[in-house]
């Protein structure tokens, strides 16, 4: 038994059993105050049969159980019917009350006391309880709350084990998938929040599984970036030391070099970009920006660059200002406008199209894989046609967010990035 199977049936089973304890010592008493009142009510009407008995000189019914004094002196009077018997209290009346309670050989006796001048008629009866009826009574009702305590503990111990079950192999499940092991097996996904968890568990899974082989890829081909441009730095530098590059060449070797290492340099600030974004290192500086201004800059500064593949741009502005940062919404206007280059056709068209809340770079291409469409803006994660590394929209993504923006991608003809303020 599981350590939350038995907090469960604690739980459960300890109010159930105060219930019935309470329940049967309530129900006890009612009955035997009910019992009692009723006793006391029925040796009031034994005790007035009794005096008419004596008024009218007839004999005491003998089913009766009755004493008679005069002047405080037990008087013997003939008993009729055919339960004569004899009594067995030996009492003084002048010790009783109208209604009370006595103690004779052990056995518990309720009294009535009725008084007429120098008689005094004392009726009695054993108390409800020790009648046999009553015990039967008791012992039904005890009986009764016993098995109902019992049913509840049987109830609840399959409940318990049906509620804690998937639990535990959740719990197994979530220790396979910390070891680096995803083969897991998940219980039954029910109608409650157990089977919510469960299918949270599994997509986490695989969410797990696709960064995992996401994160592989990323590494491969950052590793493979960064060992070429050092072999190719490394045999030029080797040829530079023994010198068999021609005089002629060394600037050309060095220029080789230097555009190398700064495609080492790139991937690397990448990847600090992105860990200093994440960790909240960057301070943002938020201003008035007029958004219409920038990319008319940015898009003329890179011109040339889209010349050079034949892609036109057609800008859509309005006079736009809100509250960012330049240097940020730089680097994210950027981002997009070269995603949305290297997704162009030749002599294709590049749309910018600026609102007074939302801005949207659109583009000609093939658009989106869908398999990669909802996790695009996560770290290594990239297009068949990007030569990135998968880290330029995933801090695009951050950048946004720091600044408290809405963003996403739509991909029906072409891709269209976009970015949305109040």
């Amino acid at each position: 038994m599981n350590r939350l199977m038995k907090k469960l049936l604690w739980t459960a089973v300890l109010p159930l059993a105060v219930m019935a304890l309470l329940t049967f010592g309530l129900t006890s008493l009612l009955i035997g105050r009910f019992a009692e009142d009723e006793t006391y009510a029925q040796l009031e009407r034994e005790a007035a049969i009794v005096y008419e008995a004596v008024q009218e000189g007839r004999g005491i019914p003998g089913q009766l159980d009755v004493l008679l004094f005069q002047d405080g002196q037990r008087v013997e009077l003939e008993r009729g019917g055919r339960m004569h018997r004899m009594m067995p209290i030996s009492l003084d009346p002048n010790d009783l009350a109208v209604q009370d309670e006595v103690s004779v050989n052990g056995t518990r006796f309720l009294t009535y006391l009725r008084e007429e001048g120098d008689i005094q008629i004392v009726t009695y009866s054993p108390v409800p309880f020790s009648n046999p009826q009553f015990q039967q009574i008791y012992l039904i009702l005890a009986g009764g709350f016993i098995l109902a305590l019992l049913v509840a503990i049987g109830v609840t111990f399959w409940m318990s084990r049906r509620l804690t079950q998937p639990l535990v192999e959740l719990k197994q499940a979530t220790a396979s998938i910390m070891e680096g092991r995803h083969d897991i097996t998940l219980p039954n996904v029910t109608n409650d929040e157990i089977g919510d968890l469960t299918v949270t568990v599994g997509r986490m899974n695989e969410s797990l599984q696709e960064k995992e082989a996401l994160q592989k890829s990323f590494i491969s081909g950052v590793t493979h970036d960064v060992r070429t441009p050092l072999a190719i730095v490394r045999n030029e530098a080797e040829m530079l030391e023994l010198g068999v590059v021609e005089t002629s060449d060394i600037s050309m070797t060095g220029k080789s070099i230097t555009e190398e290492v700064d495609r080492i340099d790139r991937l690397v600030n990448q990847m600090l970009e992105y860990s200093k974004l994440s960790s909240g290192t960057i301070p943002l500086e938020i201003e008035s920006l007029q958004l219409d201004d920038l990319i008319r800059r940015l898009t003329s500064r890179m011109s040339e660059w889209f010349r050079q593949k034949g892609v036109t741009l057609d800008l859509q502005l309005e006079s736009v200002m809100i509250q960012a940062d330049r240097l940020a919404m730089e680097r994210v206007l950027s981002n997009f406008l070269r995603n949305a280059y290297e997704a162009s056709p030749p002599g294709g068209c590049i749309t910018i199209r600026l609102t007074p809340n939302r801005l949207e770079v659109t583009d000609e291409g093939k658009g989106i894989d869908p398999t990669i469409q909802h996790s695009i803006w996560d770290m290594y994660v990239k297009g068949d046609r990007s030569n990135g590394h998968g880290l330029g929209l995933a801090i695009t993504k951050l950048l946004l967010e720091a600044q408290g923006l809405s963003y996403g991608v739509d991909s029906e003809k072409g891709a269209t990035f976009w970015i949305e303020w109040t």
